[in-house]
């Protein structure tokens, strides 16, 4: 049964329906009334707020709520309704004080504003997952999910080729007023060896392509634009963005919140992580926010509207707030490329949209070698501009679901290597407002990544011993999967393992009632051979095996748990089905027994 937040809580919202109303509120907005609507009274109570304005015809009503403690920002909403009341997501009430600022503007409803879906998106070498995939299939397929998401402006990264193909997949079966346009804007001065990079695609009018930018720290392979039009007459400046991959911010991230998490030495220190960013992005952002940007716009106040790769993580996921954030392991990390967008007044709109980096972390990268231990955002659609509206942002990094039975599933599960970010906007002016369902983040995605130990008690690595069907001598010998030691791993032979299945073995010592089984995916960036589909099996006597459980895990650094409740054995073994890269590689095998 749902009831309202306790009294003392909603006396505090009551409190805050005085505060001034967000900085990115029109400032005709006024404070709203409102109720906290939530499922219990202990911090992480699910919530959602309830605001109330007057109803007016012909009128539409712009609704925005925002949930903080002090500072900390953990839940914002901005909806657009003709009804006099709207309800936000629902969002876990956080621990403290807790303010809530909602706040409600009215207007004609022919000047809601023009909606725009934005998407961004690196399509690993034109969809061809860096010509790997020879068939066709993939960009068939990413051809068919772009007509999905139906973006209004597509900005794209690593076109490689495949552009006019891209543009006539678009294009195909699309009623004339419906139809996209495209600027490939890198010029062939800058190409690499793969070719054109940046795109853009837009179902909006392309009144100017801005001519080529090049200086010593960026060309138009990094960076171009145009000039749309929108359907009320006014027009919005568009650009495509990529930055350079050297210093690998993700890699030094997920060591550092790996060694956190486990106890283990830090190879490196906080500056020296950050220093991937001052290697070469920062001196690309200076040229790409303070030259490039404003030789193009002047002092012309329509919205700017950016997207692409920047390889960089963003400083607003690695806050004080989010040390202790699923797979953060207490690392604080100020990005100063990502705050330079900031301070150069871009939002970056899916964090804006979805503030709570715990919950939502919105990782890009990379659905095809692996998310491992810690969230990755490293692609971005910004906005900059006083009548821009953020309603709402995703990433997305699977395949559709009528796309999964295909053959490219498997070893491809999304159609390139970094993930997919759309957000709806809306630019205030003149128009109806939004007009179809507005995309959102599924909350909790990729949360859980250091799971509690399983029930039960850890038998000694001392009383272990294991054997596999295949193993690099010395380096990835099996021992190494039953050392209690998380740094060192066991690895199928390479190079050129054999075709798997792989079996690995661990012998308890003696027959054991058992209640779990944890296996540890090696903890190293580099996931080749982390298990992704596999049969679990036991044996009383090492020769006759049976089967307990069938095993599918995600390409993540994050232990698998497996229930063996009920079970006897001495001998635990897992069969490798499929491994990435068809390599075999855990970091420990640990069982636990019945607490006696």
């Amino acid at each position: 049964m749902r009831r309202l937040i306790p009294p003392m809580v909603a006396a505090l919202a009551l409190a805050a329906l005085t505060a001034p109303a967000p900085a990115a509120a029109d400032p005709g907005a006024r404070p709203a009334a409102y109720r906290l609507d939530c499922d219990g009274q202990a911090p992480g109570s699910s919530c959602t707020v309830v605001a109330s304005g007057k109803s007016r015809p012909n009128h539409v009503q712009e609704f925005v709520a925002t949930v903080r403690t002090g500072e900390q920002v953990w839940a914002r909403d901005t909806i657009y309704t003709r009804e006099g009341q709207a309800r936000t997501r629902p969002f876990p009430l956080p621990a403290g004080n807790v303010t809530v600022d909602v706040s409600v503007t009215s207007m004609p409803e022919k000047k809601a504003g023009t909606p725009l879906r934005l998407m961004a998106w690196n399509l690993f070498v034109g969809g061809t997952i860096n010509r790997q995939e020879t068939t066709g299939d993939n960009l068939k397929q990413m051809i068919e999910y772009l007509n999905e998401v139906n973006p209004d402006i597509l900005f794209v990264v690593e076109g490689y080729g495949s552009g006019q193909k891209i543009l006539e997949g678009l294009n195909a079966g699309r009623a004339e007023d419906d139809r996209f346009s495209a600027a490939q804007l890198t010029h062939p001065e800058d190409y690499s060896v793969n070719g054109d990079n940046l795109w853009i695609y837009t179902k909006l009018d392309i009144q100017q392509v801005y001519p080529r930018y090049a200086d010593e720290e960026i060309s138009s392979f990094n960076l171009g634009g145009a000039r749309l039009g929108l359907p009320n007459g006014k027009h919005v400046h568009a650009f495509s963005v990529w930055t350079w991959h050297d210093g690998y911010a993700f890699g030094d991230t997920h060591d550092a919140a790996v060694q956190n998490t486990h106890g283990l030495p830090r190879t490196k220190t906080t500056e020296q992580i950050l220093d991937a960013d001052r290697l070469r992005r920062v001196a690309m952002g200076k040229s790409i926010l303070e030259k490039a940007i404003p030789s193009f716009v002047g002092d012309d106040d329509a919205p700017v509207l950016m997207g692409g790769d920047l390889n960089a993580q963003s400083y607003l996921d690695w806050t004080d707030q989010f040390a202790d954030a699923p797979g953060h392991g207490g690392v604080v990390l100020p990005w100063p490329y990502t705050k330079m967008y900031t301070e150069a007044g871009f939002v970056d709109t899916f964090r804006h949209a979805n503030p709570d980096a715990g919950l939502y972390p919105g990782r890009t990268w990379s659905p095809l070698s692996g998310f491992g231990a810690v969230p990755a955002r490293i692609d971005y659609v910004f906005a900059k501009g006083e009548d821009v509206r953020i309603l709402g942002s995703r990433s997305d990094v699977r395949r559709l679901p009528r796309h999964r039975d295909s053959w490219l599933d498997r070893p491809y599960p999304f159609y390139s290597d970094h993930g997919a970010v759309i957000t709806d906007v809306v630019i205030r002016g003149k128009g109806t407002g939004p007009d179809r369902p507005i995309v959102s983040e599924e909350p909790g995605k990729g949360r859980e990544i250091w799971p509690a130990p399983p029930a039960g008690t850890r038998v000694p690595p001392s009383e272990l011993s294991a054997t596999a069907s295949t193993f690099k001598p010395g380096a990835g010998d099996p021992v190494r999967a039953v050392d209690g030691n998380l740094t060192t791993d066991f690895h199928s032979y390479y190079p050129g393992p054999p075709p798997q299945p792989h079996h690995i073995t661990v012998d308890l010592g003696r027959v054991r009632e058992l209640s779990a089984v944890r296996f540890q995916p090696k903890l190293r960036v580099n996931m080749n051979g982390t298990v992704l589909e596999g049969m679990v099996q036991v044996s009383d006597d090492g020769e006759t095996f049976r089967d307990v459980k069938r095993v599918e895990w995600p390409k993540m650094t994050a232990p698998n748990d497996v229930d063996l409740t009920g079970v006897s054995a001495r001998y635990i073994r897992l069969r490798a089905d499929y491994g990435m890269g068809g390599a075999t590689a855990i970091a420990e095998i640990i069982p636990y027994e019945v607490a006696r």
